[in-house]
């Protein structure tokens, strides 16, 4: 019977020996990912892991290991823009704010630039004009123009 890893180092040490280093120096996870082309591991119960649901994503894993820590408002960033990285040297903390800042400075945003074209978020603009961010959205889809309202 296999042994049942139970925290966070011994889960380390058993994925750090499948990762290939590329040559910007990226720790890759050759293994399985989600859907959005993040590592990820299946395991149970490890000791010191926040909601762990039976999988995790290898990133996470490196930084704890690591770092130790994660504040509960945070998320980790890479980078180096790859997603299977796990190199603790390109794994940063920061709020969704943070990687959405570092995404537009890199030109990764898909769509439309609301910081940019209304010099503000979209949930900060949604706000503004009293409706929901989806709402704000589909009223640019559909018009053009986010003070359009079909039903005046």
């Amino acid at each position: 019977m296999a042994k049942r890893i139970t925290t966070i180092n011994d889960k380390w040490n058993k994925i750090s020996k499948r990762l290939i280093i590329n040559e910007d120096d990226c720790w890759v996870w050759p293994g399985h990912t989600n859907s959005a082309g993040y590592g990820m591991v299946t395991c149970s119960y490890i000791d010191g892991l926040p909601d762990n649901k039976g999988l995790v994503s290898t990133h996470k894993l490196s930084y704890l290991q690591h770092h130790s820590h994660l504040r509960k408002d945070h998320i980790i960033m890479h980078t180096c823009d790859n997603r299977r990285c796990c190199n603790p040297d390109h794994l940063v903390g920061g709020t969704r704010h943070d990687n959405m800042l570092d995404a537009m400075r890199k030109g990764r945003l898909r769509g439309r630039n609301y910081l940019e074209e209304f010099g503000m978020t979209r949930s900060e603009f949604a706000d503004k004009l009293n409706i929901s961010p989806a709402n704000l959205s589909n009223r640019l889809k559909k018009w053009g123009n986010p003070y359009y309202n079909p039903k005046n």
